[in-house]
């Protein structure tokens, strides 16, 4: 069966590391580090081998300028869009990034692209992003077509907490009861425009309208291609993870992500 191949959960390759994707496209293969041994693994990326590349990012200006070495990939992506300037500042302005989200749609399809509003958290003054934030860009994501969004809410790892400490950001894991009424608002506002809104990793939350769900869901890619893809559970995620079985080919350590998003648990550079 052919693979899905992530692109990436680790860094944003297609900002900042579309050089070497394409790379390894050219090669038709890509040579990875496991984050946690080391050891190198090749994931054969030749087009008969790779039944969908997922692209994940914050910014895919660099990608839809040079999208002509992708046309022999199933494309999907995975696209994040926030409006967090205090958190993300490294990121375009949102303007620039909603106009992404347009021609994304315009060229692959808006089936092909998911919304993720995530991560969603709070600070000592209450949520960094108000209802008011998802709706601005929920309108705009339904102009173009696309009907999927995904959320969960900040999970404060050490790296993070150490970070919020060191740099006073002011960062709070609220009460479930104040993620479960936010929750209700956004299902309010998803419903209201016509979006099916769905949740990572949050077992824990029980709100009428939200779906768990998964980021990469092999049903709704084998439909979309209309061929088999694995539908087995990645476990390699963590437990609360529903996503599909996958290959990444990005890398922590080798490829640092240079946005710096302040709430980060993996990039291995931001203290500097």
């Amino acid at each position: 069966m052919k693979q899905i191949i992530s692109a990436s959960r680790r860094t944003d390759m297609p900002a900042f590391y579309l050089d070497r994707l394409i790379e390894c496209i050219k090669r038709r293969e890509a040579i990875v580090p496991n984050p946690y041994s080391g050891r190198e693994s090749r994931i054969d990326l030749s087009p008969d081998a790779v039944h969908t590349l997922v692209l994940w990012s914050k910014n895919f200006a660099p990608f839809l300028k040079q999208a002509e070495h992708f046309k022999d990939y199933r494309l999907y992506f995975l696209f994040t869009i926030n409006n967090m300037p205090t958190f993300e500042a490294a990121i375009p302005p949102l303007d620039e990034r909603l106009n992404q989200l347009t021609e994304l749609a315009r060229r692959y399809g808006p089936e092909r692209i998911d919304w993720r509003f995530d991560p969603v958290l709070f600070t000592e003054n209450g949520p960094a992003m108000e209802i008011d934030d998802f709706k601005r860009i929920a309108e705009h994501v339904v102009k173009c077509g696309v009907r999927r969004v995904i959320f969960s809410f900040l999970d404060i790892y050490g790296k993070v907490r150490a970070r919020n400490n060191s740099m006073n950001l002011g960062i709070v894991d609220p009460p479930h009861e104040v993620k479960t009424a936010y929750a209700v608002k956004l299902s309010q506002a998803a419903q209201e425009l016509g979006l099916s809104l769905m949740s990572c990793s949050e077992e824990s939350l029980s709100v009428e309208g939200i779906n768990p769900s998964s980021c990469i869901d092999g049903r709704l890619l084998s439909e979309l291609a209309g061929e088999t893809a694995s539908k087995a559970k990645d476990t390699g995620q963590r437990k609360a993870c529903k996503c599909t079985l996958s290959r990444d080919i990005g890398s922590y350590s080798q490829m640092p992500c240079p946005h710096g998003c302040l709430y980060c648990y993996a990039n291995p550079v931001i203290e500097k």
